[in-house]
């Protein structure tokens, strides 16, 4: 099995997940707001980066600018990696923050092709994006299309709110998912703490953790901890 690496020198993210990411991985992170979904696809995205992959970003939540400065918070520098044309970042919050009905969206996330043409895509948060014209139909379209997407040898990475789908329609999307992850806040030793759960990863490359605790901090990013979870 081939396996895109992760790894970063700073933490231990790769082995915990069972040594890389497999080629043809369609990963849903799911998770209520402020859980860490986004900084677990900025950390993914980061790693992916620093071993020499390509990556499209979508995101919902913040304009170019406001990414840089997030990335840099966290000493996961990208403006290089920008500039090279290794990562393509594309806010659609501009489009969608006027509060504007967002028809039509899933029909966009299929049909721009420049969201495709890099080895791993990242839509944080798929949710925000379809949440209007998500029918079980048109998610199970476009959960075919992430399918044939993932066939390329490419890995798709998408974060989802549950309050922000229906139940039938977030059943489509854990079922197609290759790997689910919940993110989670739950409290340890007297302090919050980010728990990301492994549910489901079905072409996983070796062992893994199925509960891995984490906390984020500035200019350091993801820290992975050893902790027990009931």
């Amino acid at each position: 099995m081939e396996l895109a690496r992760i790894d970063l020198s700073r933490d231990d993210l790769d082995k915990r997940i069972g040594g890389g990411i497999p080629y043809g991985s369609l990963i849903i992170i799911e998770g209520e707001e402020s859980t860490g979904k986004s900084v677990l696809c900025q950390r993914l995205a980061y790693g992916f980066l620093q071993n020499r992959y390509s990556v499209t970003y979508v995101s919902t939540q913040l304009t170019t600018l406001e990414f840089i400065k997030q990335m840099n918070s966290l000493d996961y520098p990208i403006n290089k990696k920008l500039l090279s044309g290794a990562l393509l970042y594309i806010p659609v919050y501009p489009l969608i923050a006027d509060n504007k009905k967002k028809d039509g969206f899933l029909k966009k996330v299929m049909e721009t092709r420049a969201f495709y043409e890099k080895d791993v895509i990242i839509f944080d948060s798929l949710s925000a994006l379809i949440t209007n014209d998500a029918s079980e139909v048109n998610v199970n379209d476009l959960m075919a299309f992430f399918k044939r997407i993932t066939a390329l040898k490419k890995i798709i990475i998408c974060t989802i709110n549950p309050k922000e789908l229906p139940e039938s329609v977030l059943t489509v999307i854990r079922t197609s998912a290759t790997m689910l992850i919940k993110t989670e806040i739950f409290a340890f030793a007297g302090n919050l703490k980010n728990l990301a759960k492994i549910l489901k990863y079905n072409m996983a490359p070796g062992p893994y953790q199925k509960n891995i605790v984490f906390r984020v901090e500035p200019k350091i990013g993801i820290a992975v901890e050893i902790a027990s979870v009931a």
